[in-house]
């Protein structure tokens, strides 16, 4: 009995740490090429983007059919309780003879052979005398049905303009993805090394923190023993207060840059991520220093998607040009079509019962609609000159974009070269410092302004990095990299 009680004293003990290592949040291991791949999986923006990309493709598809000849199935049920009725007067009609199997006029002629005429119409020997009656034409029940094909044979270039614009906009589609794609990547890059940042900014105000309170416990120990005085400590504690507030401030900043990339990524903000900061390692940055041999020789913008989204755009409206003068030129189709027909009734007899193919050519020839086709075909030209002039316009400032990019990213490794010479010699000039003063030979002054001259350095230093970070990947950007 005793030893199934502590079997199930050991099981309630076992279930209560696993519901509570549950309950934990999980940490979630990040890397940058990760978080890109989230992002791009999980923007809204993206998402509305390729579908415009497939919508695009379909309207495309759709364009083609119009080469392609239409079939369609046609029927048609008439009904009508009137009746189309017509009088006729009756009459006589002249009777011809038969004449070695020709039918020749059988007229009267007089002795001498003459032929005999009245009122200067000619007389003959026979007529048939056609009663007056009433002919009566009725439509009711008619049916129609059958099966036609329309197939365009000049539109007047407007089929084929469609479809090169219908193409151009899908390429459109495209490029704008590709677009959304590098500004989601921008903001990712952005999100993530700021989140670095505030890591590194948070490890150095905790190694601060910890050498101001290894420097308090040392004055304290120095009061003690009569080598330093309370004043000294007063000192230190002010700079102790100043470092917890700055730690204070770094976790602050350390779980927003956590939260902002966690909103970046698409993820719950109470996600915890630890993000991979190799590539911001202090000790693998003397690479910046030569920075600028990395960069491309020239900043060329033609591989940036916005630009070819406006070059597009300017060929769109070229094309436009051709759409809109086709509707002032001729334009012929043909209609092909095999159908029944049953009814139209005369004298109860009915007219229509047969099956019959058809086909028909329509040409439609523009002649005069007093000179709307030519103004509205140089209102298109305009519009496409508009186009051009606001590429070169925009190319201009893509241009001056990616040159400030280029100097931008220079500066930044100059930056990072000086933070990181400035580092170096605020670590030896705080060891000095500290050394000289546990020997008594440096007063608590210079020792306090180096910790925080070296807290300083520190920070310039990794704020420098992450300039540098973010400079190039915007440079990247800027001549159409990403």
């Amino acid at each position: 009995m005793r030893h199934i009680s502590h079997i199930i004293t050991t099981a309630a003990i076992l279930s209560t740490a696993f519901i509570t290592l549950s309950a934990q949040p999980q940490t979630r291991y990040l890397t940058l090429e990760e978080c890109r791949t989230i992002a791009l999986d999980s923007s809204a923006v993206l998402r509305n983007a390729r579908l415009m990309e497939e919508k695009t493709e379909l309207d495309r598809k759709s364009v083609i059919t119009n080469f392609l000849p239409k079939f369609s199935a046609y029927g048609l049920y008439l009904w009508t309780s009137s009746s189309f009725d017509y009088n006729f007067s009756g009459g006589a009609l002249p009777v011809y003879k038969n004449v070695y199997g020709n039918l020749v006029p059988d007229v009267m002629t007089d002795a001498a052979g003459n032929i005999v005429y009245n009122n200067g119409i000619p007389v003959f020997n026979q007529y048939a005398v056609i009663p007056p009656m009433t002919l009566s034409v009725d439509l009711a029940n008619t049916v129609t049905a059958g099966i036609s094909a329309t197939q365009p044979v000049f539109m007047g270039g407007k089929i084929i303009s469609g479809y090169r614009m219908a193409d151009i906009g899908a390429g459109m589609a495209g490029l704008n993805t590709s677009l959304k794609s590098a500004e989601t990547i921008v903001s990712v890059d952005e999100a993530y090394w700021l989140h670095v940042k505030t890591c590194r900014l948070l490890e150095a105000a905790e190694s601060f923190s910890s050498t101001v309170d290894s420097m308090y416990s040392f004055v304290e120990n120095a009061i003690d023993v009569g080598m330093a005085t309370s004043t000294d400590l007063l000192k230190v504690e002010v700079q102790r207060n100043n470092a917890l507030l700055a730690l204070t401030k770094a976790r602050n900043g350390y779980r927003l840059s956590m939260m902002n990339l966690c909103h970046i990524l698409g993820l719950p903000l109470t996600t915890q991520i630890e993000v991979d900061q190799s590539g911001f390692d202090m000790d693998s940055t003397a690479v910046l220093i030569g920075a600028e041999s990395q960069l491309p020789l020239q900043d060329t913008v033609e591989n940036r998607a916005d630009y070819r989204l406006l070059a597009a755009q300017a060929e769109l409206k070229r094309r436009n040009i051709d759409f809109v003068r086709s509707d002032y030129l001729p334009q012929l189709g043909v209609t092909a079509s095999y159908g029944y027909t049953y009814g139209l009734k005369l004298q109860d007899e009915v007219l229509l019962n047969q099956t019959g193919f058809t086909v028909m050519a329509t040409l439609k020839v523009p002649i005069f609609a007093w000179g709307e086709g030519y103004l509205k075909v140089q209102s298109a030209k305009k519009e496409y000159e508009m186009a051009l002039s606001e590429l070169g316009r925009l190319e201009g400032l893509m241009e001056l974009e990616a040159a400030q990019s280029r100097y931008a990213v220079s500066e930044a490794a100059l930056k990072v070269s000086m933070a990181r010479s400035s580092l170096k010699s605020a670590e030896t000039n705080l060891k000095v410092c500290r050394d000289q003063y546990e020997l008594g030979m440096e007063p608590l002054v210079n020792v306090l302004e180096a910790q925080t001259q070296w807290s300083k350095c520190s920070s310039d230093y990794i704020e420098a990095v992450a300039d540098y970070r973010l400079s190039y990947v915007k440079y990247l950007k800027s001549i159409g990299k990403l």
